[in-house]
């Protein structure tokens, strides 16, 4: 991604008031002079910084300006690392010599918690008393990494080299996946426990996540934690501190009260750890956004933990934890929000989980079906296509999933009433079938009818059908409900859907 994009991004967050529009992003006020020094931190050359007047200074990059169309390149020792680290993967990969290496993958949205996450426990195991040769995957092309801002921010924070090149990209593989099972050690899962099917005949030597267990790898994951948390990045992080060499001593529970912080000694700067700052702030950034700040509600105890433990070793330690967590998930929030700029199709590339799932049908062995998720409705999703009609909706749903070949669509929303404020969430199935589609009308139409019976028997109590706006009916094989839940997120839809797709017999 150019700087010009990343500066957008940068300058049209609205961080404890910042106020910018789309035509107005070279000048971005902050309310609070603090917010950008407590994001600065070390890291001041590489940061926007702000002038006099308290406006976003657009040209203060530094080092990382952007140099026309030469990409800047990360100066950070983890940017540094992780290029080194891909580059002997592929040049092992190509030389036929890759198998001891383990591929750590996150789940193939590619979110801010996967990729640090596999990020995270690569560097772990290159790490170890007897290293074990590893390298981070992203299961997303390389075309849909900008679909994600907040990433793109997160890494620039921590000095990597803009565009993720210092990360592997699935396209980027030379093998294709379900051919290279037999080329390497093994895989290991981050942030999903259950492997896409081009990865199944691979050997999962490793999973770390929270979502729910499908039980899959029992004998063969070491370490295999499939636990509660706010952030996979936090068991993660909980997992490395008990196993890097010279962690536990480094990384210690602090004995004093992290929201009324020791002052700065000079003792401080000769402090150092096994892990680089760069990674301990890329940590601390993805627990915040995930945890919603180490809230009651969206936290567990290992997310607390993992947080108490890096914090000190961070830019940040003689500031309050619960004032830094605070600007950090507003930080990344809100550009992870900055999706203006997307239209539909990017919209549903942007979240795209799927996998092709096995059925009881003889015929059709096995179905496609993909969850896209967006924190947009589709009232505004509608009026991003051109013609700004539920047609047009559904035929550029048409257009991607034909692209992708996938048999069914499951999109997900969540978003608040301009009105009123409530939140609300939205789910649409579509069941795909005819010209470039593997099914016929009428398994379509039974497909389609025992995945609508799913979400209608799913025990979300205010589940009500959505209207047109013009009040016109559907077509057939097409349904979206509207409905108001904290929990019935993808992770609630994801495994009800899926099973009725493994019980459907044709």
């Amino acid at each position: 991604m150019h700087w010009q994009s990343l500066l957008a991004v940068v300058a049209a967050l609205t961080v404890a008031g910042v106020s910018a529009t789309p035509v107005e992003r070279a000048v971005v006020t902050f309310d609070d002079p603090n917010v950008q020094s407590v994001l600065d931190a070390d890291y001041s050359q590489f940061q926007p910084t702000t002038a006099d007047d308290g406006r976003l200074d657009q040209q203060s990059y530094g080092a990382i300006q952007d140099g026309g169309d030469q990409e800047p390149t990360g100066t950070g020792h983890l940017s540094q690392w992780s290029r080194q680290n891909k580059e002997e993967f592929l040049e092992a990969l190509r030389n036929n010599d890759a198998d001891d290496w383990v591929i750590v993958m996150g789940n193939e949205a590619g979110d801010l918690d996967s990729l640090v996450s596999a990020l995270t426990l690569s560097y772990l195991y290159n790490h170890l008393e007897t290293p074990q040769k590893a390298v981070a995957l992203l299961q997303t092309e390389q075309d849909a990494l900008d679909l994600r801002p907040e990433n793109a921010l997160a890494l620039h924070y921590a000095r990597m080299s803009s565009g993720h090149r210092d990360l592997l990209t699935i396209d980027e593989l030379p093998i294709k996946p379900n051919d290279l099972w037999h080329r390497i050690k093994g895989i290991a899962l981050v942030d999903h426990n259950v492997p896409r099917s081009m990865w199944d005949k691979a050997e999962i030597v490793a999973i770390i996540d929270h979502h729910d267990d499908r039980g899959v790898a029992n004998r063969t994951a070491d370490p295999r934690i499939v636990e509660a948390a706010g952030s996979c990045s936090s068991l993660v992080t909980d997992y490395l501190l008990e196993t890097l060499p010279g962690a536990s001593t480094a990384y210690p529970m602090p004995t004093y009260d992290l929201d009324d912080p020791p002052a700065a000694e000079e003792s401080d700067a000769t402090m150092h750890g096994p892990l680089p700052k760069e990674l301990i702030e890329l940590i601390l950034r993805t627990i915040a956004i995930d945890s919603d700040a180490l809230k009651r509600d969206s936290s567990r105890q290992v997310d607390m933990d993992a947080v108490s433990r890096l914090f000190p070793r961070s830019s940040w330690k003689h500031r309050k934890m619960k004032d830094v967590m605070g600007i950090l998930d507003d930080d990344m929030t809100q550009s992870r929000k900055a999706l203006g700029g997307l239209d539909l199709r990017s919209l549903l590339r942007r979240d795209w989980k799927g996998d092709s799932i096995a059925t009881k049908s003889k015929k059709y062995p096995s179905i496609s079906i993909g969850f896209a998720s967006a924190p947009v409705s589709f009232e505004e999703q509608i009026e991003r296509t051109p013609e700004q009609t539920v047609p047009e909706w559904f035929a550029i749903e048409r257009a991607w999933t034909s692209e992708i070949q996938a048999d069914v669509t499951v999109a997900l929303t969540n978003f608040r009433d301009k009105k009123t404020g409530e939140k609300y969430r939205q789910i649409a199935l579509v069941v795909a079938h005819g010209y470039g589609r593997r099914l016929h009308a009428g398994s379509a139409d039974r497909l389609f009818k025992q995945l609508k019976h799913a979400i209608e028997s799913s025990g979300i109590k205010n589940l009500e059908k959505w209207r047109r706006p013009d009040k016109k009916p559907l077509l057939a094989r097409r349904a979206v409900y509207q409905y108001q839940s904290a929990d019935a997120s993808r992770k609630f839809w994801r495994p009800k859907i899926e099973q009725a797709v493994k019980d459907w017999e044709g």
